[in-house]
C-alpha cells in the first residue's frame, strides 16, 4: 500500500511495485495510470441531516457528501478551534476530530 497525501504523477507511481494499492486522500484524485495496481476512493463524509441549502455537489461525490478534508474544516469551525490545519496530519488529534465530527452529525461514507 502507498498512501498518497499529495497528487503524484504517473512517473512517481511507477516506483511502486506491481500489485500496490494507492490509498489516497488528495483532491483531485491521482490519475490511475497503472493497470497492475489498485486505487482507493477518496475519503468522504455525509453531511449532517439538518444541513440546508446545499446547491451543488463536490467533484464526483453525491449530493450531501463532502471530501473528508472539507468535513474536517467544517468541524474545525464548529468546534471553534483556533489552531491551523495546514501541513502534516497531527496523529494525536485524529480521535478528537473523529469524535467531534460524529458529535456534529457527520457520518462516514462506506463504499464496498
Amino acid at each position: 500500500t502507498w498512501i498518497a497525501g499529495k497528487w503524484i504523477t504517473p512517473w512517481e507511481q511507477s516506483w511502486a511495485p506491481s500489485g500496490t494499492h494507492f490509498h489516497q486522500f488528495v483532491v483531485p484524485p491521482i490519475f490511475a495510470s497503472r493497470r497492475d495496481c489498485t486505487y482507493g476512493d477518496l475519503a468522504a463524509m455525509r453531511l449532517p441531516e439538518d444541513v440546508e441549502g446545499l446547491g451543488s455537489c463536490e467533484y464526483k461525490l453525491e449530493r450531501g457528501v463532502v471530501h473528508a478534508c472539507h468535513a474536517g474544516g467544517a468541524v474545525h469551525q464548529l468546534e471553534g478551534w483556533t489552531h491551523h490545519e495546514i501541513g502534516p496530519i497531527d496523529v494525536d488529534r485524529i480521535d478528537l476530530v473523529w469524535e467531534a465530527a460524529l458529535k456534529h452529525g457527520f457520518r462516514p461514507v462506506f463504499q464496498p
